[in-house]
């Protein structure tokens, strides 16, 4: 959510209209949606509370901090308003769960986001965005079925070879003492992995023009999905101003350019090959009948987009966390050399038959996503109808948002929350998949959702994570790049850049450091 960008637009505003607007808003914000015999849900306490815009531009540059501090001071749930929308802050898992999986099959549905919505969904197409009603849960089965363990685990020499490619690139960079940002090259291994399986197809490089155009068409997606993206859909009263800047019309050309056109051709190639690619199995449910052309295209654009940037930017903040670490990257390093020394030279640990004979790594990926989650707040649920959680009324179209930041540093659920502790998860390292559905008190972080709604791809998220842990820290260790002075450049790892829904560490170019083993 860029703020800024919110503030620009608050200024562009003529004062009439402001005038205007404000008595419209004042005269419903007397009217309460809270119900007599509930819980009260808190407003914060003197916040900025703006005519029209309500809490939207008081959230400051990193949004996720003034919601923790909030949660601090307010509790597990509060509310806030978001230009027209209502929406519930939840920090507590426990209350977390109670709604969005007890509660689920009426706190599942999507709000309404022009762009996410109407433009690159095409009216509720594909699995991200699509309402749940009979259709959705069609697509999520298939989305299940594509992306099951089984299914993942037939590409696993695709897995393990592009990771390999991704690490001799790196070891370039170790070889000339050259610092890089290594973001590009981690979504180039993500996004060539998901493109494998979904469409029988790999970019070579990150100088690619097809790689530069898919890389515009996902980061440019995930702004678009952001409030500052589409003020419209949370500013109605406003929108008239996109009779200025013409935001709708670059919305759909951008789409149509940059996904449809693109995309279309990618489809049409795997339908070529006789390599298999997931995107065939769409094509037969499309002869079954279950789904249309336009499903095709936003379920197989839903699959890519998912599966690139969700992984590069964990594996792009264990490089942040890690590299001001050195003391766990010992220990990671400490536990493969031992693996290594009971196998045959040159094995590499592979995910199904030895995941377990390295728990401290997987506990290092696990607090890497609690610690810093790739979103701060997931993508927001919505009641579909009036609910009561908890002694909490909730009314039909509030919207429900998992304050992803606050609930993994809360301290009822984790002890030391602020502090980067893999031992935590010692007793705790199933696979994240199951981790995910079992019992709440057992969850280890809540990064893939919830229930309805949870991420369908966690095995594929995992096994990519652990290909790349065993193979990096094999050979390699992570340092920031030196400073002016010969140090290595401390980093903040308590802000971050927020581009949409994802939020990235700060910029930094990092040295690869061979270990020479």
């Amino acid at each position: 959510m860029d703020i800024n960008k919110l503030k620009e637009t608050a200024f562009i505003i003529v004062p009439a209209s402001v005038a205007l607007l404000s008595i419209v808003y004042l005269s419903s914000k007397g009217k309460s949606e809270e119900k007599k015999g509930f819980i009260e849900i808190p407003f914060p306490p003197n916040a900025t509370n703006l005519p029209i815009f309500g809490h939207m531009l008081g959230l400051g540059k990193c949004p996720s901090k003034q919601i923790t501090q909030w949660h601090k001071e307010i509790g597990p749930i509060y509310k806030l308003r978001m230009g027209n929308q209502l929406w519930f802050m939840i920090s507590d898992p426990l209350l977390a769960h109670d709604i969005f999986v007890k509660a689920g099959s009426s706190t599942s549905s999507r709000p309404y986001h022009r762009f996410l919505i109407e433009i690159y969904s095409k009216n509720n197409r594909g699995i991200v965005m699509a309402q749940t009603n009979h259709l959705w849960k069609n697509k999520r089965k298939a989305a299940t079925t594509i992306l099951s363990s089984g299914s993942v685990d037939k590409f696993s020499d695709v897995l393990e070879a592009e990771v390999d490619q991704l690490i001799d690139r790196f070891a370039k960079y170790s070889e000339s003492g050259e610092a890089l940002d290594p973001f590009k090259e981690l979504q180039l291994s993500s996004l060539n992995i998901i493109l494998t399986l979904v469409l029988a197809t790999r970019f070579e490089s990150i100088d690619t023009p097809d790689f530069e155009k898919m890389h515009k068409s996902i980061n440019d997606i995930l702004i678009f999905a952001g409030a500052a993206g589409d003020i419209g859909s949370f500013l109605p009263m406003l929108a008239w101003i996109d009779m200025f800047t013409g935001v709708e019309n670059k919305m759909r050309d951008f789409v149509s350019m940059y996904r449809d056109d693109f995309f279309m051709k990618l489809i049409d190639n795997a339908l070529k090959k006789s390599q298999h690619s997931l995107v065939k199995d769409l094509y037969q449910m499309k002869e079954e009948g279950l789904i249309d052309e336009d499903d095709i295209l936003v379920f197989t654009s839903d699959l890519v987009g998912a599966g690139a940037d969700t992984v590069a930017t964990t594996i792009y903040w264990a490089f942040a966390i890690l590299s001001q670490m050195p003391e766990v990257q010992a220990k990671l390093t400490e536990e493969l050399d031992e693996w290594k020394s009971k196998h045959a030279p040159g094995a590499i640990p592979r995910f199904n038959e030895d995941r377990d004979d390295l728990p401290y790594s997987i506990c290092v990926q696990k607090e890497i996503m609690r610690f810093r989650p790739a979103t701060n707040f997931g993508l927001i649920h919505m009641a579909s109808e009036d609910v009561i959680v908890n002694e909490y009324f909730i009314p039909k179209d509030t919207i429900l948002v998992s304050s992803m930041a606050a609930m993994h540093k809360n301290p009822d659920f984790y002890k030391n929350p602020n502090e980067f502790k893999p031992e935590r998860f010692l007793n705790n390292t199933n696979r994240m998949g199951a981790a995910a559905n079992t019992k709440i008190e057992e969850r280890d972080h809540f990064g893939f959702g919830w229930e309805r709604r949870i991420c369908p791809g966690i095995h594929l998220a995992e096994k990519e994570l652990f290909n790349f842990f065993v193979r990096f820290f094999s050979k390699f260790t992570i340092k920031t790049e030196l400073d002016s002075q010969g140090q290595s450049v401390k980093l903040n790892l308590d802000d971050y850049v927020g581009e949409g829904i994802m939020c990235k560490p700060l910029p930094c170019k990092y040295r690869i450091i061979s270990r020479k083993v």
